[in-house]
């Protein structure tokens, strides 16, 4: 499905179920995965449909695995390092042919694993532990986890985000003496945008020119970090190493919207990625193997398109969509088109959508924040012509409902700075 266009330039081994995989050294498991041919990674609970990933940014369940013997795993947000044991969950068999497949025959009505054999003397103990592998629930670490430190830091604002609204916010609000913290939960700064080839240079597009025009000197970055929820005002940043609780007078939230998904048969195969991620695995010297089915329309399909050049298809408005063909992964897209609309089979090996992303309001909400539903988006962040979502919370770009336009997310990132800046102000 995809294969690199590169040599590596600082390779590093991983295993995959026994298996050596090359990497390179500090990109995503994932990505090494997917670059040596590796796309069912997962399987999903219960049916034990294979999955591989969508999002490539710890939003979806396609990339879990077993990593040195600690079970669910985001392989998508875990840098090579080299040497790592990756292992499939939740198989009988091998992540190509898993046994535990026949449970979607066997119970075509659901699973209930909690009550299966409940109740029969000596049976129930047996089931449990295989009930537990049915329903996909993963085995214990290999090893007790050892506790983590955890620090407090004290900060004028903190910003959860680091693609560039959070960026921005940052740069001027340290750049105006205000101390800062950047929590974000991926391996890079802007990392969607490397590579980026937009076709409207209103603003700095690409991964570099965005981090050149708003420098960060000052900013405590805390990459690899979840905002994992707000507790009596302040927030909680955990990462492998530990947890940092931070307190500020300013809370911004800059966390974007998670890729969109349509309904239609066999969307959730190995293949069935966000033109946003497809985006992320072209920058990082991948490519796919054969043609590619792009749907939908906006900043991400436009450098999907770009950059897929003659490996793309068919682009198509995303209701022609039917379906798409495969056992175990992508091998060919259903599309309606002509009038009377007819239905034709276009082959592919992936197929990027780029639909309407749902905003990232969650941990906002905990900061109290209001909500406003947006029919086509779902519940979005409310916030005042400021950017004001709550006393001392702030909200800027995607998760507000705004679309991913770079202009119009750093116009609003300087307008939510400046107000910052009149409410952080030293009183005279």
């Amino acid at each position: 499905m995809f294969r690199r266009t590169r040599a590596l330039r600082d390779p590093v081994t991983v295993q995959i179920d026994g298996d050596p995989v090359p990497a390179e050294r500090g990109e995503p498991l994932a990505v090494a995965l997917l670059a040596s041919d590796n796309v069912r990674l997962a399987r999903s609970p219960k049916l034990h449909r294979p999955r591989g990933p969508s999002c490539l940014r710890g939003a979806c369940d396609g990339c879990l695995a077993r990593v040195d013997g600690v079970p669910n795993v985001m392989t998508c947000a875990r840098p090579a390092r080299g040497g790592e044991q990756i292992e499939t969950q939740n198989v009988i068999g091998s992540r190509n042919a898993d046994l535990l497949r026949v449970t979607d025959w066997f119970f075509p009505s659901g699973l209930d694993h909690h009550h299966l054999m409940a109740g029969i003397p000596g049976l129930q103990d047996v089931m449990q532990s295989f009930a537990q592998k049915i329903a996909g629930l993963g085995r214990l670490p290999n090893e007790p986890l050892k506790p983590r430190p955890a620090r407090r830091l004290d900060v004028d604002a903190a910003i959860v985000g680091g693609g560039p609204a959070g960026v921005a916010v940052a740069s001027r609000l340290a750049a105006n003496g205000r101390t800062v913290a950047l929590v974000h939960d991926g391996l890079a700064l802007c990392e969607d945008l490397r590579g980026a080839r937009a076709t409207t240079p209103k603003a700095p597009h690409r991964a570099a020119e965005l981090l050149a025009a708003h420098p960060l000197k000052g900013v405590q970055q805390l990459l690899r970090h979840v905002a994992a929820g707000v507790y009596d005002g302040e927030l909680l940043a955990a990462s492998d190493e530990g947890a940092v609780l931070l307190r500020a007078r300013a809370t911004v939230f800059a966390t974007g919207a998670h890729d969109g998904m349509l309904a239609f048969p066999n969307n959730d195969l190995p293949g069935v990625l966000s033109a946003r991620a497809l985006c992320r695995l072209l920058a990082s010297g991948l490519e796919p193997t054969g043609p590619v089915v792009l749907a939908g329309e906006g900043f991400w399909a436009e450098e999907a398109a770009i950059r897929l050049g003659k490996r793309l298809a068919m682009r198509v408005p995303l209701p022609s969509l039917l379906g798409v063909r495969g056992s175990s992964e992508v091998s060919a897209v259903f599309i309606k088109e002509g009038d009377p609309p007819k239905r034709r089979t276009v082959k592919a090996v992936a197929l990027a959508l780029a639909a309407p992303g749902a905003p990232a309001f969650e941990v906002a909400a905990q900061a109290g924040a209001s909500l406003t539903y947006l029919a086509d988006k779902g519940y979005a962040v409310t916030t005042d012509p400021r950017g004001r979502a709550a006393d001392g919370v702030w909200a800027v770009g995607e998760c507000t409902g705004a679309p991913f336009d770079l202009a119009a997310l750093l116009e609003s990132a300087r307008v939510a700075v400046d107000d910052i800046l009149d409410a952080t102000r030293a009183p005279a």
